[in-house]
C-alpha cells in the first residue's frame, strides 16, 4: 500500500497532475518524474520534481522544475483528512525554481582549479564530464547515507531537457562554429550579469513591496521613512541579493554583493544598531536606580496608610462614645413615669415614713 504524504504546491502543478491521474490513456512521455541533484547553494543531494505542462491540443508543453523540501515537525505529528489519517505527519513543499542556478552549481565542475577560463567545449562532452564527476564523489558520501547518491543518469536527464538547454546560455558563453557545431564555456561574469538582472527585477519596489516581511525588515532598519529614499533603494538590493542566497555559493554571493556599493547603508544600519544596544544597555540601570525609590515610596505610603488608619479609629471611637452619651441623654422616659410626675403629691406622706416605727 503506498503511502500518503500532504504537500502544498502550485495550484497550475495540482490542475495538471489532477487531469493527468484522470486521463485513462496516458502517453509515457507524461510520466510524473523525480530527480535527484546537487543543491545549487551546499552541493548536498536534494530531490527536484520536473513538470510538462500540456496544452489542450497536446501539441506544446510547458516545462519547470521545482525544489521538493519535507518539513519535519519536532514532535510525532498526525494529519486528519476527512475521515483519513495520515500518520506521517511531515509536510511536502515544492517550490518552482529557475533552473539556471543548477546550470550554475553544475557547469562549474568542470572548471579548472588554477582559476583559468578554461576552453570552449561542444555541449555533449561537458555534460558526460559533469555527471561522471559528481556520480563518483556522491558514490563515497553514499555508503553512509543512501539519500545523498545523485546518479549520473539524472544528472544527464536533467541537462538533457529542452528548457535546461535554452538556459545555457545565462551561465555561459557559446560561440557557433558551423549550423551543427556550437560550443561552451561557463562564465563567471555572464552568470554575474544575469544575477543582477535578477535582483534589478526582485528590488523593484512593486515587487518587493509586496511582501510584508520584507516590509518590515525595512522600517526596522529605519528605511521607511521621509528623506531616505536613496537608502532605501540600497536596502531592497540587498533584501534581494538574501532572497538569492538562497541558491547561490557562498563565493558567488559575496562577489554579487561586492558588486554594489552599500558602504552609506552599512553605515546607517550600524548606527541604529548601536542605538539599539545603548538603550538596551541603560535600561538595566533604570529599572535598578528605579526600584529604591519604589520601595521608599511604598514605605511612605504604608506608613501614611497606617497613621490614617489609626486616626479612622479614633475617629470612629470618639463619635461612638458622642452617640451613646447623646442616647443616654435623648432617652425618653415610660409614659407612667412621665404621669406621676405631673400627679399632686400635696398632703401625701413620703414613701419612707411606711418603713418607720408608729408612735405608741
Amino acid at each position: 500500500m503506498m503511502s500518503t504524504h500532504l504537500a502544498i504546491l502550485p495550484l497550475d502543478i495540482i490542475d495538471t497532475l489532477t487531469a493527468r491521474l484522470n486521463q485513462e490513456n496516458r502517453p509515457p512521455g507524461h510520466a510524473t518524474r523525480f530527480l535527484r541533484l546537487p543543491h545549487p547553494r551546499t552541493g548536498v543531494a536534494s530531490l527536484f520534481f520536473i513538470h510538462d505542462q500540456h496544452a489542450q491540443d497536446d501539441t506544446t508543453k510547458k516545462s519547470s522544475i521545482l525544489e521538493v523540501q519535507a518539513i519535519s515537525p519536532t514532535n510525532a505529528r498526525t494529519w486528519f483528512i476527512g475521515e483519513e489519517v495520515v500518520a506521517d505527519g511531515k509536510l511536502i513543499v515544492m517550490t518552482p525554481m529557475d533552473p539556471m542556478f543548477l546550470l550554475m552549481y553544475l557547469l562549474r565542475v568542470p572548471q579548472a582549479r588554477d582559476g583559468s577560463k578554461g576552453n570552449f567545449r561542444p555541449m555533449q562532452d561537458i555534460i558526460e564530464e559533469v555527471s561522471t564527476t559528481i556520480a563518483d564523489a556522491s558514490e563515497k558520501v553514499a555508503q553512509k547515507d543512501p539519500s545523498l547518491n545523485v546518479s549520473s543518469d539524472d544528472i544527464i536527464s536533467f541537462l538533457s531537457l529542452d528548457f535546461v538547454q535554452s538556459s545555457i546560455k545565462r551561465v555561459c558563453e557559446v560561440k557557433v562554429i558551423t549550423d551543427e557545431i556550437t560550443v561552451y564555456r561557463y562564465s563567471h561574469d555572464v552568470v554575474l550579469e544575469n544575477l543582477k538582472s535578477k535582483v534589478g527585477r526582485l528590488s523593484d519596489p512593486r515587487v518587493a513591496e509586496m511582501s510584508r516581511t520584507l516590509v518590515r525588515s525595512l522600517a526596522k532598519d529605519g528605511l521607511m521613512d521621509d528623506g531616505k529614499e536613496e537608502l532605501l533603494e540600497l536596502g531592497r538590493i540587498k533584501l534581494a541579493c538574501e532572497l538569492l542566497s538562497q541558491y547561490l555559493p557562498r563565493d558567488i554571493l559575496q562577489e554579487l554583493i561586492a558588486s554594489y556599493d552599500l558602504s552609506s547603508l552599512d553605515a546607517h544600519v550600524k548606527t541604529v544598531r548601536d542605538e539599539e544596544l545603548a538603550l538596551l544597555a541603560v535600561a538595566p540601570d533604570t529599572r535598578k536606580r528605579a526600584k529604591p525609590a519604589k520601595s521608599v515610596a511604598a514605605g511612605d505610603k504604608n506608613q501614611k496608610r497606617k497613621k490614617d488608619t489609626k486616626a479612622t479609629a479614633s475617629a470612629d471611637t470618639n463619635a461612638a462614645d458622642e452617640g451613646d452619651k447623646k442616647k443616654k441623654k435623648d432617652a425618653k422616659s415610660s409614659h407612667g413615669v412621665e404621669k406621676l410626675k405631673k400627679a399632686n403629691v400635696a398632703g401625701m406622706s413620703k414613701l419612707s415614713t411606711f418603713f418607720t416605727k408608729k408612735a405608741e
